[in-house]
C-alpha cells in the first residue's frame, strides 16, 4: 500500500547508501553512536525483503536476539522521525522523513553558505581511463553522501587521483569527518560498479596548499564569469573543469591546459596559439575561427567540435579524436594528424597541405576541395571518402586503401600511390602525370595502359610509352 502511494506521487524510494546513511545519522543524534554489524545486517536484509528467520539462518543467531535489536532500533528512529517506525513501513517512512526534511530545509533554512575553500580528494580507482563522464559518477556518489548536490569538481591532477572539490561548508566538512572517522571509504564500498569497481580513498581534507588554492579562485572566476578573458596567457589551467565555459574571444596563448575539461565550451575567435591542449576533452566545443597554431593536442577529445575556419596550422594532433569534428575551411597545413581519427569529419575546402596523416583514419570524411597538396597518408583508411575536386598534388598515398573511392577529377599529379590498394577506384578525369603507382594492386592490365598513357609511372618496362598503342 505504501510502495503504492510512493509511485502515485513519483516519490523516489530510499537507495541502499541513502537508507544506511539516513538510519547511522539518526542513531548518532540519538545515542552519539552509530549502527552496530548487527543492526547494520538487520537493515540490509529489510531492505533486501528478507524475514528475521532468514537472517537468523544467515548469521547464525537466535531469531528473538535479531527481533529485540531490530526494535530497539524502530524506537530510536521512531522518536527521531516523529512517526511509529517498525520493520513493514521502515522504507516508505524513511523516504518520507528524507523528503520532509529536504522540503523544511529548503523552504524554511537559509540557503547553506557555499564554502571559499578547496577541499582534496584523492583516490585511487580500479579503471585505467577516467573519463568525465566517470568522474561525474564519483562525483555523484560523493554529492549522496556529502548530502550537498553544489559539491563538484574544479580540477583533476594526476598523482594517484587528485580532485579539488567545491561546495557548501556544510557538505565538505561532513566528507572530512566521514573520512576521518573512515566511513567515508565504507560508503564508496558500497557503492561500487562495473565501470568503477573501486575507489580507494587516500586523502580527504581541506587543502592549504596556496599554489592549488589560488589555481582553484582561477578557475571558479572562469566559471562564472568574473574574470577578464584577455589575462589569460600561459596561465596553468591544467585538470581544470570547464565545461560549457564562456571563452569567447579568450586570449590563452600559450596557456596550459592539458587533461582539463573543455566539453561544449565557447571558445569562439579564442587565442590559443602554443597551448597545451595535450588529452584535453574539448568533445562538443564550438571553436570557429579559434587560433590553435602550434598547439599541441596530442591525444586531445574534439568529437563533434565545431572548429570551422579554425587556424589549426602546424598543430599536433598526434592520435587526436577528431570524429564527426567540423573543419570545413580549416588551416591545417603542416599539421601533424599522425594516426588522428577524422571518421565521418568535414573537411570541406580545408587547407592540409603538407599535412601528416599517417595512419590516421579518414572513414567517411568529406574532403571535397581540400587542398592536400603535399600532405602524407602513408596506410590511411580513406574507405568511403569524399575527394570531390580536392588537389592530392604530390601527396604520398603509399600503402593506402582507396578500394571503391571515387578520385575522378581529382589531381594526383606527381602523388605516390606505391603498393596502394585501387581495386574499384574510379580514376576517371583524374590528373595522373607523373603519379607513382609501383607495386600497386587492383589495376587490371587495361587500366594500366591507360593509365600509362595519361603520365602514370610503373617503374617497370610497361612504362616505356613507345609500346603503348595510341
Amino acid at each position: 500500500m505504501m510502495i503504492n502511494e510512493l509511485k502515485m506521487t513519483e516519490t523516489k524510494i530510499l537507495s541502499w547508501t541513502e537508507l544506511e546513511m539516513l538510519v547511522n545519522d539518526l542513531k548518532k543524534k540519538h545515542t552519539n553512536k552509530g549502527l552496530t554489524d548487527l543492526e547494520t545486517t538487520i537493515l540490509r536484509g529489510i531492505f533486501d525483503d528478507k524475514t528475521y528467520r532468514d537472517l537468523a539462518e544467515e548469521i547464525r543467531q537466535e531469531e528473538q536476539s535479531i527481533k529485540n535489536a531490530a526494535y530497539d532500533l524502530f524506537k530510536i528512529l521512531s522518536e527521531q522521525t516523529g512517526e511509529k517506525i517498525g520493520k513493514t513501513n521502515l522504507i516508505t517512512a524513511l523516504t518520507r522523513y528524507r523528503d520532509n526534511s529536504q522540503t523544511f530545509d529548503h523552504n524554511n533554512k537559509p540557503q547553506t553558505q557555499q564554502s571559499d575553500k578547496v577541499f582534496e580528494l584523492v583516490i585511487e580507482v580500479g579503471i585505467d581511463d577516467l573519463t568525465p563522464e566517470k568522474i561525474d559518477k564519483i562525483n555523484n556518489l560523493i554529492q549522496k553522501i556529502a548530502r550537498d548536490n553544489t559539491i563538484k569538481p574544479i580540477m583533476k591532477l594526476k598523482g594517484s587521483i587528485r580532485l579539488f572539490l567545491e561546495g557548501s561548508e556544510d557538505g565538505l566538512q561532513r566528507l572530512a569527518d566521514l573520512h576521518q572517522s573512515g566511513e567515508l571509504q565504507a560508503l564508496l564500498n558500497e557503492l561500487k560498479s562495473d565501470d568503477i569497481p573501486e575507489i580507494v580513498v587516500k586523502k580527504a581534507e581541506f587543502t592549504t596548499d596556496a599554489k592549488v588554492i589560488e589555481k582553484a579562485e582561477l578557475i571558479k572566476a572562469i566559471r562564472e564569469g568574473t574574470i577578464d578573458k584577455t589575462t589569460l596567457r600561459f596561465v596553468d589551467l591544467s585538470g581544470a573543469d570547464l565545461r560549457r565555459a564562456n571563452l569567447i574571444g579568450a586570449n590563452l596563448k600559450g596557456a596550459i591546459l592539458s587533461e582539463a575539461i573543455l566539453i561544449g565550451a565557447a571558445l569562439i575567435e579564442a587565442d590559443l596559439i602554443e597551448a597545451d591542449l595535450i588529452e584535453a576533452d574539448l568533445s562538443w566545443a564550438d571553436l570557429i575561427e579559434a587560433d590553435l597554431s602550434d598547439a599541441n593536442l596530442r591525444g586531445a577529445n574534439l568529437r563533434w567540435a565545431d572548429l570551422m575556419e579554425a587556424n589549426l596550422s602546424g598543430a599536433n594532433l598526434i592520435e587526436a579524436d577528431l570524429s564527426w569534428a567540423i573543419l570545413s575551411g580549416a588551416k591545417l597545413s603542416g599539421a601533424n594528424l599522425r594516426e588522428a581519427n577524422l571518421r565521418e569529419a568535414n573537411l570541406s575546402g580545408a587547407d592540409l597541405r603538407k599535412a601528416n596523416l599517417s595512419g590516421a583514419n579518414l572513414w567517411g570524411a568529406i574532403l571535397i576541395e581540400a587542398n592536400l597538396w603535399g600532405a602524407i597518408l602513408i596506410e590511411a583508411n580513406l574507405r568511403g571518402v569524399n575527394l570531390s575536386g580536392a588537389n592530392l598534388r604530390g601527396v604520398n598515398l603509399s600503402g593506402v586503401n582507396l578500394r571503391g573511392v571515387n578520385l575522378s577529377g581529382v589531381n594526383l599529379s606527381g602523388a605516390i600511390l606505391r603498393g596502394a590498394n585501387l581495386s574499384g577506384a574510379n580514376l576517371s578525369g583524374a590528373d595522373i602525370e607523373n603519379a607513382i603507382f609501383i607495386d600497386a594492386t587492383g589495376i587490371t592490365p587495361e587500366q594500366k595502359q591507360d593509365l600509362i598513357r595519361r603520365g602514370a609511372i610503373f617503374g617497370d618496362n610497361s612504362n616505356d610509352r613507345s609500346k603503348v598503342l595510341v
